[in-house]
């Protein structure tokens, strides 16, 4: 796999800040709250819905990063 570091930094760069929304996005919905997104109120029902999405897109993120130490190990 070759790779540039711009590339894995941009890639981890862009992990990192996903995870900390996740977070954020978790905090809200547990506490019941109401996410304004241009002035349009969304229930916490919405805001776990956020959370799936975005789950769902880190896991795919995760298995990037699996797959690229896989390929250093393996010398590629």
């Amino acid at each position: 796999m070759n790779l540039t570091d711009k590339e894995f930094d941009k890639r981890d760069n862009k992990m990192s800040a996903d995870i900390t929304q996740i977070r954020n996005l978790i905090d809200s919905a547990e506490n019941l709250e109401t996410e304004i997104v241009d002035g349009v109120s969304y229930s916490a029902a919405h805001i776990w819905k956020s959370v799936a999405k975005l789950a769902l897109d880190l896991s795919d993120q995760q298995e990037w990063f699996d797959e690229y130490f896989d390929a250093i190990a393996k010398g590629e």
